[in-house]
């Protein structure tokens, strides 16, 4: 089959810095099983509308393959209906997060033909050779696919790949890699171009990875469940061996980890840290931590072998909070974590999250003078926004604060960008005053929380 792989745009007011890995594991997978894959990298190359357009028509792809989260519904269904209308009689297929989270909107008021619901390295290949072949598409698990009366249908789920190791690396050569290598990944190299070292040496070329999938924990906000059940993650060995080959391919200087919570298996953190000290690699990384996860020792060894960040998402200072959104964690180890960081690294980012439910003037309190007891300014905060497969969504769905779910999906973008659904009750405006206040260093903290 001939597949053209398609990468919608992602945050348009933002330089493209993050590698489209899912669509990179995907095609290599797709040509180790003997099809043929071209890639269109609409968030790498930012093209006019007319010269996509022209693209899809010159293209003589079989099938077209569009990837994407949930945020940009409105981009996906667009492109979809634009496709399909140049070619009509030429399949289109869905995965992502937009696929796995929403497929009965997915697949009930867009024009798709297939979806591919979770991890797609298996699925995809499989759906591609019973096409190719003719075969019984109510054979192939983890899809659901258009009849020919226009309704559709739903398969088996497909099963979670165990082994992460044997899903080989991304087909980088497919895409524009000089765009996302020299577009700073990670808060540590961003600041150094944003600081006017953009055409300095001082700002090594940068890539993101994946070293596992699913998560250990239950937050109701988080939509962990994308790739499967289960947390699972790469060897040590594995990941490294793909730092290797970025770094002799591309000269990639700074990796920057996705992963939710890149320690969860601190055993084999240690064991990768342990393997760039002996290697000596010089390479700098980044990654996602949680706090009742870090140790004195852990950090120490993380910035020993060339971690030079750690985000913390801290999301409240309000214990209420943290076990509302079944955190669990407390706020004391939330202190020690930015606290240890703080010493190992200078540093340590934070993001919150204003506007949960149960959020009230005393939790927004708690949180303010949490952030004032250790002189911490977030980085980053959120509104609580819900998305569909998590908790929150369904608590939204619930308390009918979500009337219709596709015009919800349609509205939907960066979570800082303004209050989607209000849980609280505190104004739209007086959270996003909140928000604003925090931002900004926390200046008039008291008059927010104390306004009666």
């Amino acid at each position: 089959m001939r597949v053209l792989l398609i990468n919608p745009v992602v945050r348009k007011w933002a330089k493209p810095n993050c590698f489209p890995s899912g669509l990179g594991y995907l095609a290599e997978t797709l040509i180790r099983a003997g099809h043929d894959v071209d890639v269109y990298d609409m968030n790498a190359l930012r093209p006019a509308p007319e010269e996509f357009r022209k693209y899809v028509e010159n293209s003589d792809y079989e099938i077209a393959g569009l990837g994407g989260i949930i945020t940009i519904y409105s981009t996906m269904k667009e492109l979809i209906g634009e496709i399909k209308e140049i070619h009509p009689d030429r399949p289109v297929m869905v995965g992502g997060s937009s696929a796995t989270s929403a497929p009965h909107i997915m697949m009930s008021r867009t024009k798709a033909d297939f979806l591919c619901i979770g991890e797609g390295e298996i699925t995809t290949p499989e759906l591609m050779n019973v096409l190719e072949n003719g075969g019984d598409l109510s054979s192939v698990n983890g899809i659901w696919w258009r009849k020919p009366d226009g309704g559709y249908a739903v398969n088996k789920p497909r099963d979670v790949i165990k082994d992460l190791d044997s899903i080989p690396f991304p087909r980088w050569d497919l895409f524009p890699m000089e765009i996302y290598l020299n577009n700073p990944v990670g808060a540590v190299n961003v600041n150094k171009w944003v600081d006017g070292a953009s055409s300095d040496e001082s700002v090594p070329k940068s890539m993101n990875l994946i070293s596992s999938r699913g998560c250990a924990y239950p937050c109701t906000f988080c939509y962990h469940d994308f790739m499967g059940s289960g947390f699972r993650y790469r060897s040590a060995e594995n990941v490294y061996a793909e730092i290797v080959e970025l770094k002799r391919r591309y000269d990639v200087g700074y990796f920057h980890f996705n992963d939710d919570c890149f320690i969860t298996n601190r055993k084999n953190v240690l064991r990768f840290c342990d393997i760039l000290i002996r290697e000596n690699t010089g390479i700098e990384w980044g990654c996602s931590g949680r706090v009742n996860l870090m140790s004195e020792p852990l950090i120490a060894k993380m910035k020993e072998a060339g971690c030079v960040f750690i985000g913390y998402g801290i999301e409240s200072g309000s214990r209420k909070v943290l076990d509302l959104m079944k955190k669990k964690v407390t706020v004391e180890q939330a202190r020690e974590a930015i606290l240890m960081t703080r010493k190992y690294l200078g540093w340590a980012d934070s993001s919150f999250i204003v506007g949960m439910p149960g959020e009230t003037r005393e939790t927004i309190r708690e949180t303010i003078e949490f952030c004032k007891s250790i002189d911490l300014k977030p980085e980053v905060v959120f509104f609580a926004t819900p998305y569909p497969g998590t908790e929150l969504y369904e608590i939204a769905m619930r308390d009918g604060k979500i009337k219709d779910e596709e015009e919800y999906l349609l509205s939907l973008g960066e979570q800082g960008e303004k209050v989607r659904i209000n849980f609280t009750d505190f104004t739209d405006e007086e959270l996003t005053n909140i928000k604003q206040e925090m931002v900004e260093g926390l200046g008039a903290w008291n008059k927010i929380t104390h306004e009666e």
